[in-house]
């Protein structure tokens, strides 16, 4: 298939060939290996059915449109390190401009739409972008706030534009492919991205990632889980679905609110997953539960899913099998562990959940999260709430024993936005509650001279896995010892009538009264409501006083609450947001003790 202005024996430009740094590059050699095959398809409307009513562009189409839009930003006066938020909803224009801004060179600025409107115009002011990369509405906004972004020049408007100046994606497209400009020559160390974290445990951070964090994400997925050429995936997370393009599978974008995943129609899921034959999914553990409620109730099947991924929060073994069972026999599920600022950790895969780990889960042991990637050097250290200025200050704990984690290696980020500018400089211009320097003798040179501090709690096995028990700031501090939310909420999570439950602390530090917060199970809350003083769930109260003191991770929790859904962050729809439910439960303890 030939397109308009070009070939497909365009030759990859001898700057981007050299570099062997960007994620980009991979786009390349994969467009000449399979040119003619879809990279991306998008539902669009009307009556047609199948593969008729997609949007779709080929890997040929990509990597040409890609270098276009690159060249045309290069030509709008974008350089390397420049700043550009982009605003674009998950289709085939979003992953043509992912690639192009970073063979451009510029800085991409990703955030989360859901986390609301003054969150959002906080964290991209932040960030001082020198331009938007966005949908007509967010350049209204952008527009209205203009004060907020005195240095935003750069504009280019997905869509129709407005009133404000800066050409539009498809002006911007035609430009660049008549544009001779050179490409700029990137370095590993090179800026390539900013991307905030979720808040689910504190405000948004903006995460600073260098290419060599991308390129090192990608390879090591691509090697860890056999990722070849071929085959599709219906992609439920939009930045995931990114990586597919790199390694020449087809990206499926479905039907669905991408800000808010847990409220996803299954039929709209198995429509796409049915019409491109879904060879490989990635959803949130809220989608798969979703889905897989829906395909057991409904009798549905995904039979050519094969290898299945889910992360953002750890999935409950119930979920794990019950996807497993709308799935092709002998499909594998992963879960892989990490965090925006380190990604990927760890990986496990479900047959060793539920064959293995899921009853010491049930017992208070924590979620096993499986063994370190290659590239990852851990430890567990001593529980600080303080600065760690250097990796000699920290006290390793041994095997079994809980403590905090901490990890380095090339996917992990070395700084935050705001914390001394892109590079080194001084640990002490570092959030220093998050990062280590290690200035041992002898210790490599960057990144593997930083190490991050997850901020979770948890403890290595013998067999090198790390179990994780929560959050280190979720952590309850009694008089008698301190809780761990998982290992807690693990026992009661086993009970039928419990969907989720949620430790919190109410009171200071070091006496604090751990409380747990219960989500009744869908067929509860359908089949007695939400009255949470009637009989059946006096009695289920009853039931989880008596089954907490008989073990002893959970003998000090006497307070038990119910409400018909945790609050949970906007990303995955995922994580328990702990802290809104401490306040809450403070409020409703006092009420009943009063």
């Amino acid at each position: 298939m030939v397109f308009p202005g070009f070939t497909t024996e365009e030759p990859v430009p001898a700057e981007r060939a050299m570099c062997g740094v960007n994620v980009a590059d991979r786009l390349s050699a994969i467009a000449e290996q399979m040119p003619t095959e879809i990279a991306v398809a998008l539902p669009g409307h009307g009556d047609m059915a199948g593969k008729n009513c997609y949007t779709t562009c080929t890997f040929a189409e990509l990597e040409h449109d890609t270098s276009a839009l690159a060249r045309g930003l290069v030509d709008l006066g974008v350089t390397p390190g420049t700043r550009l938020v982009l605003l674009v909803k998950p289709g085939v224009e979003f992953v043509k401009l992912v690639f192009a801004l970073l063979r451009s060179g510029a800085t991409t600025i990703l955030i989360d739409p859901g986390m609301g409107k003054k969150h959002l115009v906080e964290c991209l002011a932040l960030t001082e972008p020198a331009g938007f990369v966005a949908i007509s509405i967010a350049q209204a906004v952008r527009t209205l706030f203009r004060t907020r972004f005195p240095q935003a020049t750069l504009n280019v408007t997905v869509g129709r534009r407005w009133f404000w100046g800066g050409p539009t994606y498809r002006q911007l497209l035609a430009q660049g492919s008549h544009s001779q400009s050179r490409l700029p020559k990137l370095q590993a160390s090179d800026p390539a991205a900013i991307i905030f974290t979720s808040g689910s445990t504190g405000p948004p951070k903006g995460v600073l990632y260098s290419h060599q964090m991308f390129e090192t994400q990608v390879a090591e997925i691509q090697r860890e889980y056999d990722l070849q050429p071929g085959g599709a995936d219906l992609a439920c997370f939009a930045l995931f679905g990114l990586f597919n393009s790199a390694m020449g599978v087809t990206t499926v974008f479905p039907e669905m609110d991408f800000a808010r995943p847990a409220t996803a129609d299954p039929q709209m899921l198995l429509t796409a997953a049915h019409d491109w034959q879904v060879t490989q999914a990635f959803a949130s553990p809220a989608v798969w539960d979703r889905l897989s409620r829906y395909c057991q109730a409904e009798g549905e099947l995904i039979p050519t899913l094969r290898k299945v991924f889910s992360c953002g929060a750890p999935v409950p073994a119930e979920v794990l099998q019950r996807t497993l069972d709308c799935v092709a026999a002998g499909a594998q599920m992963h879960t892989p562990y990490g965090a925006t600022e380190s990604l990927p950790v760890a990986t496990i895969e479900a047959s060793e959940v539920l064959t293995e780990t899921a009853d010491q889960t049930a017992r208070g042991a924590g979620v096993c999260v499986g063994r370190k990637f290659p590239t990852i050097e851990w430890r567990v250290i001593r529980i600080s709430d303080e600065p760690i200025a250097q990796l000699d200050d920290c006290e390793e704990l041994p095997v079994g024993e809980i403590g905090e984690l901490i990890v380095r290696g090339p996917q992990v980020s070395r700084e935050y936005l705001g914390a001394g500018g892109w590079g080194l400089g001084n640990i002490a211009e570092q959030d220093t509650l998050s990062k280590i320097a290690d200035k041992r003798a002898g210790a490599s040179s960057p990144p593997a001279d930083i190490w991050h501090r997850m901020g979770d709690v948890g403890y290595l096995d013998a067999e090198g896995r790390f179990w994780y028990c929560g959050r280190k700031n979720h952590r309850v501090e009694t008089q008698a010892g301190t809780l761990f939310t998982e290992c807690v909420e693990g026992v009661f999570n086993e009970h039928p009538r419990v969907r989720r439950a949620a430790l919190v602390g109410v009171g200071e530090s070091g006496r604090s009264r751990p409380g747990v917060i219960i989500e009744p199970s869908p067929e509860m809350i359908e089949k007695h409501g939400t009255n949470f003083e009637s009989t059946p769930y006096l009695e289920l109260k009853t039931q989880l006083g008596t089954l907490a003191g008989r073990n002893q991770v959970t003998s000090k929790v006497k307070d038990f609450l119910f409400r018909a859904s945790l609050p949970v962050d906007v990303r995955h729809n995922s994580k328990i947001n702990r802290e809104e439910l401490a306040r809450w439960a403070s409020r409703e303890l006092r009420v009943l003790k009063s």
